[in-house]
């Protein structure tokens, strides 16, 4: 019998590494935040992580990248994105009044507490798919502005947007002034604001509440920027101008308020990259602060006589932002708060004009509260958690969050278990090649113990992509 000789030979058709070293590049603390950023939304559990585990994950990421603990520790407290940082909320700055000229169904009531502010209860029980109540129309509708060149060139409905329009000019469902036009008598009767908004061109302009050259220059504005709150606060603002009875102003003023610029700090505080109804921001805080005056001056110059201020028309915008579902305002549903496991669900009907429905997602007893939920229920509690502090500035603590977090901290202490486990399991595996280079004829390995504690063996081992031949010499 020959001499055994070892050879290592590699599987899973894995070259081995390149021993040849990489550049390294010091990165600019833009890609360094936005590396993080890449990390957080593919697993948002990773934004818990203390700087160690969360700097091992960015070198992972980006290998050559020249960066230390301590810079990166730097970046993030420079942008206010460490996970001991205070992260910034604003819901003790949003105000609301008792809300005139407000009829509520009987089914309901509303209630006024300390910590949550205005609240619909209910005023009887119900069973799981009960009809609570409904609005058959919202108070501000805003057609959808992706649909503005449409709607300018006739090819939509002017007020809801559809793009189905049969024979509208034969049923007399087209405007005699201009090339826009309707889907149904119905859209036609309810754009009341159609003429004054899009040719009050006649006559002395001056004495026009509302300037339609420079509504179009505004409307394009808001198009341009896909900015849907800067246009819906204007048709809002036209309505009110309207209605003489002074009503609908004061509604809109009983909405819970709050600046768009205290929002716009909720955004900064995360980067901006999570913002669904803005976009992200991280950056740009100045081109916004333009963006906003750039808008403000349009809007003045749209209703001449009815000018508002600056900071006005900024919580004009937070004020939409933080109330409108899917682009429109409803006076009662407003009332309702949130629960990031909701016990009623918000149903539109087959038309966004239709106005919508609350149905009871389960029983829901006398006197108890109605919560709705504002953003997805099944995404992750830090997903959740986010979107309700920098969209509606609170932190929310509801039962379900509270349950999700000790769901979290659980899966951590497992975790913490199996990297226990495999880097015992790495251990006996060098122990297992060392002793194969050295020609020993036995040796034992450590029983690796499972998550489940039973200490069963593997029913199979992998050699980190390689495996020992032994081969005989003559």
């Amino acid at each position: 019998m020959g001499i055994p000789s070892i050879e290592v030979l590699n599987i899973n058709d894995k070259p081995e590494s390149s021993n040849v070293p990489q550049e390294s590049v010091v990165p600019h603390e833009r890609e360094v935040v936005m590396g993080v950023m890449a990390i957080w939304k593919a697993d948002p559990e990773t934004e818990t992580l203390g700087i160690s585990k969360l700097h091992a994950l960015v070198k992972q990421n980006n290998p050559t990248w020249s960066l230390s603990e301590k810079r990166l520790k730097t970046v993030l407290k420079s942008f206010n994105l460490l996970t001991t940082s205070s992260q910034f909320s604003y819901a003790n700055e949003i105000t609301s009044k008792e809300t005139p000229g407000l009829s509520l169904p009987s089914t309901v009531r509303l209630q006024f507490t300390k910590n949550r502010g205005k609240g619909l209860y209910a005023a009887k029980s119900f069973k799981a798919g009960d009809l609570i109540f409904e609005e058959e129309s919202p108070l501000f509708f805003n057609p959808p502005l992706d649909h503005f060149t449409l709607m300018k060139n006739g090819m939509c409905c002017s007020y809801c947007g559809v793009t189905n329009l049969k024979d509208n000019v034969k049923r007399g469902l087209d405007c005699n002034v201009c090339s826009e036009t309707w889907c149904s008598g119905k859209c036609k009767k309810m754009d009341k604001l159609h003429s004054s908004l899009k040719h009050n061109i006649f006559g002395d302009t001056k004495k026009k509440l509302m300037n339609s050259s420079k509504w179009f220059s505004y409307s394009q504005f808001c198009f341009d920027n896909k900015w849907m709150a800067a246009y819906a606060v204007a048709l809002i603002h036209a309505q009110c101008i309207a209605d003489k009875t002074g009503l609908l102003a004061s509604q809109f003023d009983a909405f819970a308020q709050v600046s768009q610029r205290t929002r716009y700090k909720a955004i900064d505080s995360t980067g901006g990259a999570f913002d669904s109804i803005n976009g992200g921001a991280l950056f740009v805080k100045e081109q916004q602060e333009q963006l906003w005056e750039q808008g403000h001056r349009a809007f003045n110059e749209a209703f001449p006589g009815h000018e508002v201020s600056y900071e006005h028309y900024l919580v004009m915008l937070g004020t939409f932002n933080i109330n409108n579902v899917d682009g429109s305002m409803f006076l009662v549903q407003s009332h309702l708060n949130h629960h990031c496991q909701p016990n009623v669900s918000v149903v539109f009907g087959d038309s966004k004009t239709d106005g919508i429905k609350v149905y009871a997602k389960r029983s829901i007893g006398a006197g108890e509260e109605l919560l709705t939920s504002y953003v997805n229920p099944e995404h992750e509690q830090a997903t959740r958690q986010r979107e309700l502090r920098v969209n509606w500035g609170f932190v929310c603590s509801c039962s379900k969050c509270k349950s999700d977090i000790k769901a979290l901290e659980k899966r951590r202490s497992d975790s913490v278990a199996h990297v226990k486990e495999e880097e015992d399991h790495r251990n006996a595996l060098k122990a297992l090649k060392d002793s194969a280079k050295e020609g020993e004829d036995e040796f034992d390995l450590p029983v690796p113990q499972s998550s489940s504690g039973t200490g069963e063996r593997r029913k199979s081992v992998k050699f980190d992509e390689k495996v020992i031949a032994f081969k005989e010499t003559a």
